[in-house]
């Protein structure tokens, strides 16, 4: 049996397993599907951030009441880095995300 090779590799920024933590039951799947998305084509998943996250991008989960905020390495080895995932509320997510990439 052969492992499928994808063109991107998975990284998570420290904090980002408590992240996921705390996300409700009902986000998790969601989560896990657009995880394997990035593994194919991070760009037809997400949009992109401006400001001090301008290297980023987002995805709605959970009816849109969370984001997934990732950063795309388009090197030599193609990694997402995934940034943050949380609440959008009070730009929640935002915040944290900005201060892991400091």
């Amino acid at each position: 049996m052969q492992t499928k090779v994808y063109p991107y590799n998975i990284k998570y920024k420290d904090g980002v397993l408590d992240d996921i933590k705390e996300l409700p039951d009902e986000a998790l799947s969601e989560l896990a599907y657009y995880i394997n998305q990035y593994k194919i084509n991070p760009y037809s998943c997400s949009q992109p951030l401006f400001k001090n996250l301008k290297d980023c991008r987002k995805t709605y989960i959970a009816n849109t009441s969370y984001r997934i905020v990732i950063r795309i390495e388009d090197n030599t080895i193609k990694i997402v880095e995934i940034v943050a995932i949380g609440k959008r509320e009070n730009k929640e997510v935002y915040l944290t995300a900005a201060s892991r990439l400091n």
